[in-house]
This record gives C-alpha cells, structure tokens and sequence, in this order.
C-alpha cells in the first residue's frame, strides 16, 4: 500500500473526485480528507498519478 498526500481537498466532494481519478491508474483507493492523503494499492508513479488529476485543481505533493 502507498501513501501520498493531496493537494487543495475541502470536502467530501473533493474527496470524492479524488478517490475517482485515482481510482483510473490504481487500485483500493482510500481518501482521508482530514490527513489530506490518499492511499493505495499499486505502484504509480507520482508522475502517473499527478497525470490523473490533471484536469482537476487538485495534486499529488512530492
């Protein structure tokens, strides 16, 4: 399992988006809005999942 964290949540809705976009390069997605971070199962590059949430205002922090 991998952890990131995520820039720019502040909802469940956010949080929501998040879990989707991730959800298209790997697998288990779980959102922790108050941590602000994701984890997962997979081995995505931050790069692959920084790509994933291109088209939202959100991002992976390196």
């Amino acid at each position: 399992m991998q952890k990131v964290t995520i820039n720019g949540m502040k909802c469940q809705g956010c949080a929501d988006t998040v879990t989707e976009k991730l959800g298209s390069v790997v697998n288990n997605v779980n959102v922790d809005l108050d941590n602000k971070t994701a984890t997962f199962d997979g081995t995505a590059s931050v790069a692959q999942l920084s790509a994933a949430l291109a088209d939202t205002s959100y991002s992976v922090a390196e």
